[in-house]
């Protein structure tokens, strides 16, 4: 792959949290939002792929991020400014397995519709993990509302031992555990190499014109979309072996180093 200073990028595919969004402050690194201003300005695109829902980007006011894309819900839910431009709901009959799993053995599971979030449960557990993540509880409600609406994603507060045997009765869904308390759950049509693939034809880009970002375990896929790969110096080990570059931590100019490593912008 290209080295520094050659690369022929068009666009860039990053991650939200750890990669643009620095929990350790709470808010986007200052070096972090002027360089991918200087990137748009400069007619790079720049699309964010996170597991985050719109809900969650308005809680943290985030939904009105200058990028020119949003891969969301692990490339579950694509839109730019025009609308949405792919969208992939969870089969209903899985729907339907978790509806009854969560009547038998009942956990918190939270649920994310196109424009909406709820959960079954507001416990302890969850609190934790939401505030861990600098995003508030949202709304409760049955679980039998899922059955109505489309379900783009759906997260579990379960440890393995309690969520694989329901897991295991499902046969259309891919999941992703970002913490001990929870996991992403999600079509497996979907992930964000689907969403960067969908937004790669809508946009006419080639997979050797783009760039991606990422930090957690999750952003395997998201690497491995795309022609260059660059991990945050704060990256999980295993997207570290994955990258062609590792850079700095997110609050040490972290992303304006990947930019500058790869001649998109100057030191």
């Amino acid at each position: 792959m290209n080295t520094a200073g050659k690369a022929k990028i068009r666009a860039v595919f990053l991650d939200l949290d750890g990669t643009v969004y620095s929990h350790r402050t709470a808010g986007i690194p200052a070096s972090a939002e002027h360089a991918v201003a200087a990137l748009r300005k400069k007619g790079i695109l720049v699309f964010i792929a996170t597991g985050r829902h719109i809900q969650e980007l308005r809680w943290m006011h985030l939904d009105d991020y200058p990028a020119d894309g949003w891969i969301t819900v692990n490339g579950a839910y694509c839109y730019n400014n025009k609308g949405t431009y792919y969208s992939e709901p969870i089969d209903r009959g899985d729907i339907r397995i978790l509806c009854e799993a969560l009547q038998e053995d009942p956990f918190p599971c939270m649920f994310l519709e196109a424009d909406r979030i709820f959960i079954n449960i507001d416990d302890e557990r969850v609190r934790k993990a939401q505030a861990s993540i600098h995003t508030p509880m949202p709304e409760t409600g049955p679980p039998e509302r899922a059955l109505s609406n489309d379900i783009y994603m759906f997260i579990p507060y379960a440890e393995e031992g309690k969520w694989q045997p329901v897991r295991r009765r499902m046969r259309h869904v891919s999941d992703t555990r970002w913490t001990g308390l929870a996991v992403d759950v999600f079509s497996d049509q979907c992930g964000k190499d689907r969403g960067i693939s969908e937004t790669l034809r809508h946009y006419g880009l080639k997979k050797e014109e783009v760039l991606g970002v990422g930090d957690g375990p999750n952003d395997a896929a998201l690497l491995q979309a795309c022609g260059y790969r660059a991990a945050m110096g704060n990256a999980v080990e295993e997207l570290k072996k994955l990258a062609d570059f590792v850079s700095t931590d997110i609050d040490e100019d972290g992303l304006k180093n990947v930019f500058v490593h790869y001649g998109l912008l100057e030191e």
